[in-house]
């Protein structure tokens, strides 16, 4: 009895294997194509990465995309902060070491700001709804600073770090 059970569990097992093994084959020649069309065609690609390249950087973009495992949206993130090199070898990182520190340093001095709003919210002598108000504007505008901070200057310098580790 145990014969039968054995079997037809092997059976679902590689049955669930064969699809899962189809289902990537079809995701893998979907990326293909659209991979295709985004070199082809420069208005399919300006649609995928926003900006535009000439035919034989964006062939180079999509190589150096599935080489150190990038996604669309770091590509564009990479775009945007000027961290991407196009020369006669074609496209490549390159993020500023240095504008990463700066990064850091910049996000330093908005923790020690936040650290001031507080001390400062501790001590202030007006009505506390109003006081808790201007906390909480202060505490969101440094916040989302040190967001912005951290896409633009730090953000490139690790998808750098990651791909050079790769």
């Amino acid at each position: 009895m145990s014969d039968p059970e054995d079997f037809e569990a092997a059976l679902r097992h590689d049955l669930l294997d064969a699809v899962r093994e189809g289902a990537a084959c079809a995701q893998n020649d979907d990326d293909n194509e659209r991979d295709r069309q985004a070199i082809d065609d420069e208005r399919i690609f300006i649609a995928r990465f926003g900006f535009d390249r000439p035919r034989r950087y964006r062939e180079s973009l999509i190589k150096l995309k599935h080489t150190v495992d990038l996604t669309d949206r770091e590509i564009r993130l990479m775009h945007h902060t000027f961290s991407l090199r196009s020369d006669a070898q074609g496209v490549q990182l390159n993020a500023s070491r240095g504008l990463a520190v700066l990064g850091h340093v910049v996000l330093g001095i908005l923790c020690l700001q936040m650290i001031n709003v507080w001390v400062l919210a501790r001590h202030a002598s007006m009505a506390p709804p109003m006081l808790a108000f201007r906390f909480s504007g202060l505490m969101i505008m440094l916040l989302a600073m040190g967001w912005f901070v951290h896409w633009v200057y730090i953000r490139p310098w690790q998808i750098q770090q990651r791909t050079r580790a790769q």
